[in-house]
């Protein structure tokens, strides 16, 4: 028996199989090539502008590097250039002794010396950091904004654990020798989740090809001073700020610079310094006290080899007129003003320091009198505030003298 089949009513279903199938496809692939396309990385060349010619040369000599082995160690030799590595299996780098290439501080290091014939930024990464070739630095808390082609940015929680650096090309995108196994390569900034922060060697303005010699004193907050710390000390926001954000180690840590600020103080040793640096525990570029340095004494702020930390820019500084050290016969009540009414502290009995004197409201008692105010700081209460010179032990009516007998002079 012959079966009969209805062609009319068949032939239709198979066109519309095929569509469906044909536009699945085409969907699959429009999302894959699509995938694909945002996370394709750009070639390897200076993204954005308003670098300087030795930066975007940098740049240049990095993107050159593209495809060199990464070695762990590599390109610590005494001039730049790739190396074979170190094997060392905790750093996830057994067989890197064998592999001619560089690490991420190697490549920076070599990117350099290629664009401006000198080896300007030798060390690993974590010395890198804060070397004093930096015309500027950048933290975490600056966001990316600022970065242009040829900063080094580092990673890691914080200054002691930096562990990896690369090289800025704009527009959210470094080239960086990234891990054992690995080779240079173009990634996202963003790729690594520890940004720390970045700096930079030459500013926009900087036209010379050639590295300028480190200056003395250093640009006012580019420079690394090493200073002992005889335990571990808080740090600060600012010269002037009384809670802490963290803690720089007791041990050998570097400063940038310093500024006058609240006083610091236990017994009869105190100081005024902060130093900005970046702490072991908090966000970088903040400040610890000049008291807690091992080797000097009240109101010093030295390195260890004995220079004198420079000002940072902008930063507090000392009273012109220095100190000058007076008796007080009882605890005295200090005052914003020489005219204000309400205290803001307390000012122990016994030998205080005071900066400078001002004309003001009269204290007295029974024919004793004095309108000179003395600013100082309080032993209770902010620095910087104003005590009466009634309380003076050896002088008399309307009369401000230091225990030697000098007039303090006006503020």
């Amino acid at each position: 028996m012959t079966t009969r089949v209805n062609f009319l009513s068949r032939w239709p279903v198979a066109p519309l199989r095929w569509a469906a199938l044909l536009s699945l496809l085409v969907s699959v692939g429009v999302f894959f090539a699509g995938a694909g396309a945002a996370q394709a990385a750009p070639a390897c060349e200076v993204l954005s502008t308003g670098a300087a010619p030795q930066a975007t040369a940098a740049v240049r000599s990095a993107c050159g590097l593209i495809g060199t082995p990464y070695s762990w160690g590599g390109g610590h030799g005494a001039q730049p250039g790739p190396t074979y590595g170190i094997c060392d299996a905790s750093n996830g780098a057994p067989y890197d002794c064998n592999v001619r290439g560089l690490d991420c501080s190697g490549m920076v290091r070599y990117a350099y010396k290629l664009a401006v014939g000198e080896d300007v930024i030798n060390g690993t990464s974590r010395t890198q950091w804060p070397s004093s070739r930096a015309v500027a630095r950048y933290y975490r808390a600056d966001g990316t904004a600022p970065l242009l082609p040829g900063d080094l940015v580092f990673f890691g929680n914080t200054a002691s654990t930096i562990h990896h650096v690369a090289m800025y090309l704009g527009q959210g995108w470094i080239v960086e020798a990234p891990y054992s196994g690995g080779y240079v390569q173009v990634a996202a900034l963003s790729s690594h989740g520890d940004y720390y922060g970045a700096i930079r060697l030459y500013g926009p303005g900087d036209s010379s090809p050639e590295p300028t010699p480190t200056p003395t004193p250093p640009p006012s907050g580019g420079g690394q001073y090493w200073v002992d710390t005889f335990a571990n000390a808080p740090v600060y926001g600012s010269p002037t700020s009384t809670t802490s954000t963290g803690t720089l180690y007791q041990g050998t840590n570097y400063v940038f610079c310093k500024a006058w600020g609240r006083e610091v103080s236990s017994g009869s040793s105190y100081n005024h310094w902060w130093l900005k640096t970046d702490p072991d525990v908090g966000p970088g570029g903040q400040w610890v006290s000049a008291f807690h340095l091992s080797r000097w004494g009240n109101d010093v702020a030295k390195d260890n080899s004995g220079v004198t930390i420079p000002d940072c820019q902008g930063g507090g500084a000392p009273p012109a007129t220095g100190k000058y050290w007076v008796d007080t016969f009882a605890n005295a009540p200090v005052y914003g003003s020489p005219t204000s009414t309400t205290s803001t502290g307390t000012l122990y009995q016994g030998t205080n320091y005071v900066f400078c004197k001002a004309w003001g409201r009269e204290v007295s008692s029974g024919s004793s009198y004095n309108h000179w105010w003395l600013k100082t700081d309080p032993d209770v209460g902010p620095g910087g505030q104003w005590v009466s010179a009634f309380h003076l032990s050896r002088w008399g009516n309307d009369v401000a003298k230091d225990n030697s007998g000098v007039t303090i002079p006006d503020c």
